[in-house]
């Protein structure tokens, strides 16, 4: 997977497909790119940040003080996941409106000083297993302290990358130790979920300025 253009996330954003073609056609591109690479005609019109497009659509006029922080993890969450993880994926310009079945696990890590802000994921029991499977490599058939330490390994990385773009803004921060927890109602200050689509299923993105849990 070495295209970083998210061509996927242009198609999703121009509304070309449903939620369903879209996690289709992101299995379909796990095998072979060039199935993805193929659809470059359909896209209307060129975005170089289509990531950042989707999350101004599902903000619409709101989080005027966060936004650009909000967008910027987004960015590097979705980067992450394809480099780290090997899997394609994009972001719904709709909020998300219900939660995940139960059991669901969710992850937060915090960065607060010059920037208070919190970032994390709500995913149901498959996806999350999945989602520590691709990171570590390894075989899970529950959630245990593995697969946790895994997805919050994940994530302190996504977190560590935005403290350290951040601080390209003179906006320093400390990084908290992660959090988890299973089957919450997320109820942070300025939040935005936003919900994402792979190939293996859909989940959560959380984004607060703090604790959401």
């Amino acid at each position: 997977m070495k295209n970083k253009y998210n061509i996927a996330q242009c198609l999703l954003n121009e509304r070309n497909y449903s939620p369903e073609e879209i996690q289709s056609l992101l299995r379909q591109g796990e095998t072979d790119e060039e199935i993805l690479v193929h659809r470059v005609p359909e896209i209307v019109r060129a975005d170089a940040r289509p990531i950042r497009t989707a999350v101004k659509l599902a903000a619409a006029d709101g989080y005027d003080d966060e936004l650009n922080i909000y967008t910027k993890y987004v960015e590097l969450f979705i980067e992450k996941m394809q480099e780290l993880t090997h899997t394609f994926s994009v972001v719904s310009q709709d909020l998300v409106v219900t939660e995940e079945p139960s059991p669901a696990y969710a992850v937060s890590i915090r960065v607060s000083g010059d920037i208070d802000f919190v970032g994390g994921v709500i995913a149901s029991e498959p996806v999350f297993l999945e989602m520590a499977r691709r990171y570590s490599g390894e075989e899970f058939d529950r959630v245990d302290d593995l697969a946790i330490d895994c997805c919050e390994e994940f994530l302190n990385v996504v977190q560590g990358l935005f403290s350290i773009e951040m601080a390209k803004r003179d906006l320093e921060g400390d990084l908290h130790p992660p959090r988890w927890k299973k089957d919450v109602v997320p109820q942070g200050s300025r939040q935005l979920r936003l919900r994402a689509y792979t190939s293996f299923g859909s989940f959560q993105i959380i984004l607060a300025v703090d604790e959401f849990f």
